[in-house]
């Protein structure tokens, strides 16, 4: 009866192990996804951000050409 005890005990900690390791598969396959949408989301960000700097560059440009700028009197 001790083998068929032992054998019992290994097959259960494997059915374990097999568990485990099957429900980390699918918790890296879901972090996978997550990180390539926060990827996704961040590029858009990057490129809204990059856009929003050009349009204040263009409006900083284009406001005060050749003049200067005076400051209200009571500065």
């Amino acid at each position: 009866m001790s083998n068929q005890s032992n054998s019992q005990s290994e097959n259960h900690r494997l059915e374990e192990l097999e568990t485990k390791l099957t429900f980390q598969d699918h918790l890296i396959d879901e972090l996978n996804q997550a990180l390539i949408a926060q990827q996704r989301d961040i590029t858009k960000l990057t490129n809204l951000l990059e856009s929003v700097i050009s349009q204040v560059e263009k409006l900083g440009d284009g406001g005060n050409q050749g003049e200067q700028v005076e400051l209200p009197p009571h500065y």
